[in-house]
């Protein structure tokens, strides 16, 4: 049974466990039996991961736990009873711990942290083996959302720095992408200085780290940096900027992404006095989750703004959108 919000793994564990895969070898081998596995077929595989990457952004995951699960089972059964070349090894391997990931985040996106994190995990063995030190530090970074959402950031910041540690071995987007976690992991520990050099740090590589990214961080661009700098604006008190940086993030994103950043953007209005714009912004997430999108994160995500409501309790617009809220289908808020 997995329980909302629990980590199986958290504290010390967690960090040595970013440890342990630094220091683990990697190595693929061609299996001597089964049916023959040809270029063909791991190109149509990782076509499918794609299509899945890709819905997940436009509906979120809760939908589509189930799918992810079938595809990693389908590729797991091809990479234990088929025989390949070493090349090919190393490209199943590579797509087990991407769709590995996809199902650790569609569980996470569902509230499912325990399940999530098991799969992080096998992404992360995946990844190893097949000697993507540019997964793995992708990996590590989005282990650490998880292990802050359940109250260990130190933790996070752990798995972070272990990950940065190996980060010369990555593309820049990939570092860039690790500065930008550390941003955000510092500044929700109050270390605000420390916060702005590592957002700073995280902007300069990633105006030079062109297209070289691996499939997985495809997504990755100005709407995630914005979302990070109106995180880190918000959380040092400047609601003004965090808002304006927070906007841009959700008039760029993806569906998915808009229902959960939505409810920050309200959070950055409330925060500098703005109710009305605050409920503008909390109801487009209601909007996007009652007609498309299926995200247990940013159901919570709004429900945490709804909580900051209550000197305004009486009004009639914060009585709306709190029955609103209320009615979300099952599907979306389970």
């Amino acid at each position: 049974m997995d329980r909302r919000g629990f980590l199986t793994i958290a504290g010390a564990s967690l960090t040595a466990l970013g440890v342990s895969w630094a220091e683990a070898p990697g190595a693929v081998a061609a299996v001597s039996n089964g049916e023959r596995v040809t270029d063909r077929r791991v190109t149509a595989l990782e076509q499918r991961v794609e299509s899945l990457r890709q819905m997940d952004d436009e509906m979120g995951g809760a939908r589509l736990l189930e799918y992810a699960q079938s595809d990693l089972s389908l590729i797991t059964m091809t990479i234990k009873n088929g025989t390949y070349t070493d090349a090919l090894g190393a490209r199943l391997h590579s797509l087990a711990a991407q769709v590995a990931y996809l199902a650790g985040w569609m569980a996470y996106d569902s509230g499912l942290h325990s399940l999530g994190q098991r799969y992080y995990v096998a992404a992360l063995r995946a990844a190893r083996t097949a000697g993507e030190h540019d997964l793995g530090s992708f990996l590590l970074a989005e282990m650490g959302v998880h292990a802050s959402d359940g109250g260990y950031n130190r933790e996070r910041v752990s798995l972070l720095r272990t990950a940065l540690d190996q980060s010369k071995k990555v593309p820049l987007a990939t570092r860039a992408y690790l500065y930008l976690h550390l941003a955000a992991a510092l500044a929700q520990q109050s270390e605000h200085r420390e916060a702005a050099s590592a957002l700073h740090t995280s902007e300069k590589l990633y105006d030079r780290s062109g297209d070289s990214r691996g499939e997985w961080l495809k997504w990755f661009g100005e709407s995630q940096i914005n979302s990070t700098r109106g995180k880190v604006m918000l959380w040092a008190g400047d609601s003004e900027v965090a808002t304006d940086y927070l906007a841009a993030s959700v008039q760029s994103s993806v569906p998915r992404d808009k229902a959960v950043r939505v409810g920050r953007l309200a959070e950055a209005h409330l925060a500098g006095g703005d109710l009305d714009g605050a409920l503008t912004a909390a109801n487009h997430g209601v909007d996007l989750l009652e007609r498309k999108v299926s995200s247990h994160r940013a159901v919570d995500r709004l429900r945490n703004f709804s909580g900051k409501l209550a000197a305004f309790s009486t009004e009639t617009a914060v009585k709306e959108f709190r029955e609103r809220l209320k009615a979300l289908p099952e599907m979306a808020a389970a």
